[in-house]
């Protein structure tokens, strides 16, 4: 089987406001529920888990049913850290899984995924064992003191930015966190937890569409690049 685990449990304080980032409206639909769509779509998946704040329990609750987003097996409470809202979902599979699926980690705040990269990393990961979407970085990339200080280039030819999905084989997966928690290690993805252990990782070139919202203009260009989709298809 293949499962997806969607951390939104983020409190979003970047973005300002009293809406949590997972929930603000992006053409008419929650955040969230735009990322969801894309995986209830991918034809690959076969369960999501999602996760998300105490709190918001019950809402993620009624968004799951009222959009009939019916690959939504469980929903359970997340962490402070993205790290422990992920564990969550993975500790909750490891008790009813098989340790050799795939497991499809998402950020709950990129929703312009399509089902077509999902897929793309995912068969990826079935050849190499784990697989990420990423783009080469294009820009001058500059190491910088403490103080700003330009200390030195770096060359940026093997450079990528990692972007969701990555998709792993569930045992990697356990081993990595664990092996985290038990030195301390704090990691900003799954890759940099999985490249620990000394596991291959394929990157798969993703999309810049495919943002993070974090920041106020970041959902006013998720709504530009929403607009271009919808006009090439009717074109």
């Amino acid at each position: 089987m293949i499962h997806a685990v969607i951390p939104a449990a983020g409190r979003g304080t970047r973005l300002g406001g009293k809406i949590k980032k997972q929930f603000l409206a992006l053409q008419g639909l929650p955040v969230a529920v735009h990322t969801l769509t894309a995986f209830q779509d991918a034809s690959l998946i076969d369960e999501i888990v999602c996760i998300t704040s105490k709190e918001d329990l019950s809402f993620f609750e009624r968004l799951v049913s009222d959009h009939s987003l019916t690959k939504v097996t469980k929903i359970l409470p997340g962490g402070e850290r993205r790290q422990d809202s992920v564990w969550a979902g993975i500790s909750y599979l490891e008790e009813r899984r098989d340790q050799n699926d795939l497991v499809v980690v998402h950020d709950g705040v990129r929703p312009l995924v399509t089902p077509q990269l999902i897929e793309k990393v995912i068969e990826a990961a079935k050849a190499e064992g784990g697989a990420v979407a990423a783009i080469r970085v294009t820009d001058s990339l500059k190491e910088v003191s403490s103080d700003k200080m330009i200390l030195r280039s770096l060359p940026r030819e093997n450079v990528w930015a990692m972007q969701t999905p990555q998709v792993f084989r569930l045992g990697i997966l356990l081993e990595a966190y664990r092996s985290a928690a038990r030195e301390g290690f704090e990691a900003t993805d799954e890759a940099m937890l999985v490249e620990r252990l000394g596991a291959p990782i394929r990157c798969v070139e993703g999309s810049i569409e495919n943002i993070k919202i974090t920041l106020p203009p970041d959902l006013e260009t998720a709504e530009i690049f929403l607009r271009a989709r919808g006009s090439r298809l009717h074109r």
